[in-house]
Order: C-alpha cells, then sequence, then structure tokens
C-alpha cells in the first residue's frame, strides 16, 4: 500500500474515511469558503476540551491543582537529582537535538515548521519510550533520538490530513489483565481508518507500522521546576495539533471530519513482566544510571 506515513520509505494511502462513534470535531466548509478559519466545534457527549478541563496540567499552577487523573500521575514528583540523570534535560542537548532533527524535514512536504515537542510514547507492547516529536504545518515527525550520542537514529512522517481520530483520556488495561492501573492518561492519535493491525504487526515488538500513536507527559514535566514547561506537556501538543489538523483539512479535505473520542484509552496488556521491568526501570529514556550511560 501506498503511503504519506514514513519510517523513511512507508507512507499510507488517502482514502475516504469511515464513521467512527463519539464527539467528532467538524471541520466547517462554509467558512473555508469565505476564507476564514475552520470552525471547531465538538458534536456530541462532552463539553468543549480545552486547557483548563480536568487532568489537563496546561495553563494552571501545578499539577496538584488538577481535578482528576486523566493526564498525570498521582504523587509521581521528580527531584532535581532525578531530573538530572536525563541526557535530554540540559537546554544545549534538545537543541541540538531539535536542529538535527530539522534537518531531515522537506519543505515541499512538510511546510513550516510549528513547534517541538519531548513526551513519553507508550508502544503496543506497553513500553515507554523518550520520543521527540515535530510539528509543521503539513505533518507530524515523530524521532528516535539517541540524546547520548547525539544521533537520530529514525523517522516516521505522518501527513496530517490523513489522520483521522484522536482518543483523549485514561491510559487502561483490559478487564482481566494482571497489570497494575497506569492512573494517568494521555492521547491516542490514529491514521488507521478504522481499519486493525494485523496480528503479524500486533505480536512483532519491533514493528515500525502500527497505525497510531499514545503520548503522555514526558517525566520531565513532575519536576515541581518544570511544570509550565510546555515541550514535555502532551495537552500542549495536543491542542497545537488540534490547530494544525484543522488548517490541513481546511486546505486538503474541506468536507471531512476528524473524531475527537473522550474516554479511556485501551493497551492491551495483560501480564506482561517485560514491560513493567522495563518501564519502571526507565529503560527507554537516555539516562546516566551511577556512572552508566544508556
Amino acid at each position: 500500500m501506498a503511503t504519506n506515513t514514513e519510517t523513511h520509505n512507508q507512507v499510507l494511502s488517502d482514502e475516504e474515511q469511515k464513521t467512527f462513534s463519539g464527539a467528532t470535531l467538524q471541520i466547517d466548509g462554509v467558512d473555508n469558503q469565505t476564507g476564514h478559519e475552520p470552525g471547531v466545534d465538538f458534536v456530541g457527549s462532552g463539553t468543549n476540551f480545552n486547557r483548563n478541563r480536568p487532568g489537563s496540567v496546561y495553563g494552571r499552577q501545578s499539577i496538584r491543582s488538577t481535578t482528576s487523573r486523566t493526564s498525570v500521575r498521582p504523587g509521581f514528583i521528580k527531584s532535581d537529582v532525578e531530573s538530572d540523570t536525563f541526557f535530554s534535560y540540559k537546554e544545549e542537548n534538545f537543541n541540538r537535538a531539535l536542529e538535527t532533527c530539522k534537518k531531515t524535514l522537506k519543505a515541499d512536504i512538510d511546510g513550516d515548521f510549528v513547534g517541538a515537542w519531548l513526551l513519553t510514547c507508550i508502544d503496543h507492547w506497553d513500553n515507554e519510550r523518550e520520543r521527540l516529536l515535530i510539528l509543521t504545518k503539513n505533518c507530524m515527525l515523530i524521532y528516535k533520538y539517541d540524546f547520548i550520542i547525539h544521533k537520530m537514529e529514525d523517522f516516521k512522517r505522518v501527513m496530517l490530513h490523513l489522520i483521522d481520530t484522536i482518543c483523549v483520556g485514561d491510559f487502561v488495561y483490559p478487564p482481566k489483565s494482571l497489570m497494575p492501573p497506569r492512573q494517568h492518561g494521555g492521547i491516542q492519535v490514529r491514521w488507521n481508518k478504522g481499519e486493525q493491525p494485523t496480528w503479524a504487526q500486533v505480536w512483532n515488538p519491533w514493528c515500525a507500522s502500527i497505525p497510531w500513536i499514545n503520548l503522555s507527559h514526558h517525566p520531565l514535566l513532575y519536576n515541581p521546576k518544570e511544570y509550565e514547561t510546555a515541550i514535555y506537556n502532551v495537552d500542549e501538543f495536543y491542542e497545537s495539533l488540534i490547530q494544525a489538523i484543522s488548517n490541513s483539512y481546511k486546505e486538503k479535505r474541506p468536507d471531512a471530519k476528524i473524531t475527537i473520542v473522550e474516554g479511556p484509552i485501551l493497551i492491551e496488556s495483560y501480564a506482561s513482566l517485560s514491560s513493567m521491568i522495563y518501564n519502571q526501570s526507565g529503560l527507554g529514556f537516555n539516562r546516566d544510571r551511577k556512572g552508566i550511560s544508556f
């Protein structure tokens, strides 16, 4: 299948999208014809989703003031000493990574640069990994970057007009799962047009063609000094992504809709001891581990 989603050489075809249940984000075609910004309205259950919603940390003074656990882990506080173990915590390292990753941008495909974030990606095997995300006028780019050796190892490009669904809510496991509750949430961005991955994709822990991505706050956000740091904040990324998709749909799919689902985000993991060890040890993040760096 031809794609516009790349891990260097992969891309998704632009087909007619299917109907989804849940609240829908309407891109207003009428306003497009008059040259105005498209309307962004939710139709269905729930109220407008904004920065001051329960669970959002953006625009608040601290995570203690949130009224739900939708986006933040209760009692998960990182000290300065622990934060310093992250190689990405040094501002010069993040800026160096960003400049390296920006070299992959193609003006004719990506368009203008919008912003960059450092977030946690939860893969289909429930492993948490550090990922740098770049948002442009036309694309969302996801980078695997080694902050120790300062090398961009891989990236995926997703065209914004192919994103059909965004889920927002708590990450949950199946009812019969033995995994301990995550007690936090984030977002899931999908470009699968309602289709499920194949058995071979699901059971391959290294599969790079899963048509969605789960994102949550970077652990550094939980350092009290970084409560208001936007680059670690998945809520801030969500707001910017919605605006970028709105603009992209206005140009490329003026009559289309994107679905916003507010509710639990399922992680299909039942009894994965390996992912529990991997996540509790923070192996998906480049850190100084008492003199050993990996």
